[in-house]
């Protein structure tokens, strides 16, 4: 009877730590075929961004006013959020590095309360990739040593993330940065060098040894992946790329601004997903009134159909991790006519070609920050969530009814 009870307690915690039995792979989003799958079947869905979630957490924790949107983002039945899971400016680190309990206390009060609303999360892991060269005074160049100080620090912190919530249900994924792939191979590169702020801790010194390729990125990103799979078997990794720019192949082979064709954008996207990464992920930011051109290819649903090719090449899922729609003079607004008829036509086209995530741009970003498309709970956008909420629904009807 002894031997039977000290079994049945080893037992319990073994579930508690699902990690250590597999039963992590019941957790997030993982892929297979080709495919993302949730709770072992296959899902496809839309989600929000919520970038400053946890940021706005390092700078007034007493005020939960982060933690309070993403209840209501569960009450909306918005099912995940992307959002920074790390310092944005190099000062935002200082309670990391002062204090690293109270900063990882704050970060486990948006998982746990992510955990109670039933919202998914999508920790982008070091957002400004610029940030970590200037906490440890080296260059760029540094993401591609494995002995740099910022390729430690960085496996470092994955350590420290991945293990703490690994067993988690809300972390639905894994993901770099955000848009490293545009600061790749510029020629005119050294015009964005030489930012000084002092307050933020920042210097990005004009020198050629800040400026980042795609060597230098691809190096980064599979370093990334590989840190996250020691520790997490199952759930996705990706990047937080936005789509190649235009003339991303002959910027990094001539220095150039001319178009790319299909081939060279593919073979672009390739580098922008080394092994272990195995999600593909673009941004697309579609403008009123003008129809979206790309690797000649023209129309929303035919760009989407194109980047869905792309991903299924390389075996991956596509995750469009921003959109939103724009006004085609950006110093003018869309009216909301204007707004709601090219937002429905994004909403229509994920659910045409079966886009596998995308999450919009961008729900209650600051506390008093505004701006077209911007939603809060009580605010002129506010419907969008709605409207999300729908889409999943019919998502998730399509799917079932396919199982059937």
């Amino acid at each position: 009877m002894k031997v039977l009870t000290t079994m049945a307690i080893i037992g319990a915690l073994l579930v508690t730590r699902g990690a250590n039995t597999g039963l992590a792979e019941h957790y997030g989003l993982t892929v297979k075929n080709g495919m993302i799958y949730k709770d072992g079947k296959p899902y496809r869905g839309i989600g929000v961004n919520y970038c400053d979630l946890f940021q706005d957490m390092i700078h007034y924790p007493e005020e939960q006013r982060t933690l309070k949107g993403l209840r209501f983002l569960g009450e909306k039945k918005i099912p995940f959020v992307r959002f920074w899971c790390c310092g944005f400016w190099p000062s935002d680190w200082d309670l990391y590095f002062n204090n690293k309990e109270e900063w990882f206390r704050r970060m486990d009060l948006v998982v746990k309360t992510a955990e109670e609303s039933g919202v998914g999360l999508i920790p982008s892991m070091f957002w400004r990739t610029e940030t970590y060269p200037n906490l440890f005074n080296e260059y760029q160049d540094q993401w591609a040593n494995p002995e740099s100080k910022c390729r430690k620090f960085m496996a470092d912190y994955v350590k420290e993330v991945v293990t703490r919530y690994v067993d988690s249900s809300a972390i639905w994924g894994w993901e770099f940065a955000n848009e490293l792939n545009l600061s790749c191979d510029l020629p005119n590169g050294m015009e964005f060098l030489g930012q000084n702020i002092p307050h933020l801790k920042v210097n990005m010194e004009k020198n050629e040894r800040n400026l980042m390729t795609y060597k230098i990125a691809s190096s980064a990103w599979e370093a990334f992946a590989t840190e996250v799979r020691k520790y997490d078997p199952y759930r996705f990794i990706t990047t937080g790329n936005s789509c190649p720019r235009e003339s991303a192949w002959h910027n990094a082979k001539e220095k150039s601004w001319k178009y790319d064709n299909k081939e060279q954008v593919f073979e672009v996207f390739q580098r922008m997903n080394p092994s272990p990464i195995n999600v593909t992920s673009v941004h697309f930011y579609p403008v009123y009134d003008e129809e979206p051109v790309y690797a000649g290819v023209t129309g929303i649903e035919n760009v989407f159909n194109l980047w869905k090719g792309f991903s299924a090449k390389l075996g991956q899922p596509l995750f469009i991790g921003e959109f939103a729609a724009l006004a085609h003079d950006k110093e003018k607004q869309l009216t909301m006519d204007q707004f709601r008829t090219l937002q429905t036509r994004l909403m229509n086209a994920f659910l045409k070609e079966k886009i596998d995530l995308s999450a919009y741009w961008v729900f209650d970003y600051t506390k008093d920050r505004s701006g077209p498309g911007l939603i809060r709970k009580d605010n002129e956008y506010a419907w969008i969530l709605d409207q999300i909420a729908e889409f999943n629904e019919k998502i998730r009807r399509e799917m079932t009814d396919k199982r059937n």
